[in-house]
């Protein structure tokens, strides 16, 4: 049987991401919390069977990656082409 791949995520970071999410969905109305649940237990079956990898784990903290710099000047003074 395949390990559980090690995440290196603090608890907090985590909490923080569980908040934004729980955030993000306050508006839905009562069916639509039906569907989140049954969606979140399908997220859960999926990552303890270890069906996603780490690399599907990982996305759900994409906000903690800083943004690619858009315009001339802020390429320019990060150092990019």
């Amino acid at each position: 049987m395949t390990a559980i791949p090690k995440l290196f995520q603090t608890m907090s970071e985590e909490a923080n991401s569980l908040r934004k999410s729980l955030l993000r969905n306050r508006h839905v109305p009562g069916f639509g919390i039906d569907m989140l649940v049954i969606k979140g237990q399908m997220e859960l079956k999926e990552t303890v069977e270890i069906w996603k990898q780490k690399g599907h784990i990982m996305s759900y903290f994409k906000e903690t990656i800083e943004p690619k710099p858009q315009g001339f000047l802020s390429k320019f003074l990060a150092g990019h082409e």
